[in-house]
């Protein structure tokens, strides 16, 4: 034998057969040093994969997680704004049950206020007699024609008062003075504008004390009834159109 030893090379044949019985077979011999080679690039090509795998797996976690806290924290905002919401409702079903209220009372108010100026006062501070028509004292008081009267406007559907000296002619609801006039030899009126439709007017033989372009309130004197001047035309109107007193009048006790 020699003495210089050669290394033997391994070799690896792999057989390649059919099933066909006209195949032949067919053998690949492949060499330590290849099957190293492709073993080691296998490795590597799984290495990366597991590596690439990896890391795009931590990035989808990542995600997920992110869009998993994303999701309780929207959860979280919309439960906080439907409370907002459900409070709000509360607030504005209060404000508008308070505002209804409130609408309530001012129509009550001006509804009281305007109740308030319409002229429903009894024309006279004391008792006092509706005038009848072609009665025996009005017979007698008509034989001096010369002596002046408060005579009823028809027209006007005036009553006439009759009251006692020391009684006064007041206002029936609270107004303006409109106008007044006192002249000798005619008899004298006061006309109120109650702000609402409703004008009033007195008519007297004494001296007005009130002025044009004052305010008064309900009772206020007018005309203070002497010995001279008992009679007193009172009428109403609404809308520039004559209403009847005795539909407007509210006699109490």
């Amino acid at each position: 034998m020699s003495t210089d030893l050669r290394k033997r090379k391994i070799t690896y044949t792999i057989i390649l057969t059919s099933d066909s019985p006209a195949a032949h077979h067919r053998r690949m011999h492949i060499k330590t040093g290849a099957l190293a080679v492709v073993s080691f690039v296998v490795f590597v090509a799984v290495i990366c994969y597991a590596v690439y795998t990896t890391i795009t797996m931590g990035g989808y976690i990542e995600r997920n997680a992110k869009q998993l806290e994303q999701l309780v924290q929207m959860k979280t905002e919309n439960e906080t704004l439907a409370a907002e919401k459900e409070s709000l409702a509360g607030k504005v079903s209060s404000l508008e049950e308070t505002l209804s209220r409130k609408e309530e009372q001012e129509h009550e108010l001006v509804a009281a206020h305007e109740e308030n100026y319409i002229p429903k006062g009894f024309p006279m501070s004391g008792a006092a007699q509706i005038k009848e028509e072609n009665t025996a004292a009005q017979d007698e008081a008509d034989e001096d024609e010369n002596t002046l009267k408060v005579e009823a406007n028809e027209e006007w559907k005036e009553l006439i008062f009759v009251a006692a000296e020391g009684t006064k002619v007041v206002a029936t609801a609270p107004g303006t003075v409109k106008e007044v006039r006192e002249a000798e030899g005619e008899v004298s009126y006061v006309i109120i504008d109650h702000g609402n439709g409703y004008v009033t007017t007195y008519r007297n033989l004494g001296s007005p004390i009130v002025e044009e372009g004052s305010q008064v309130v309900k009772g206020v004197a007018l005309f203070l009834v002497g010995e001279d001047n008992t009679e007193t035309g009172y009428s109403i109107q609404k809308d520039d159109s004559y209403v009847d007193p005795l539909d407007m009048i509210e006699i109490k006790g």
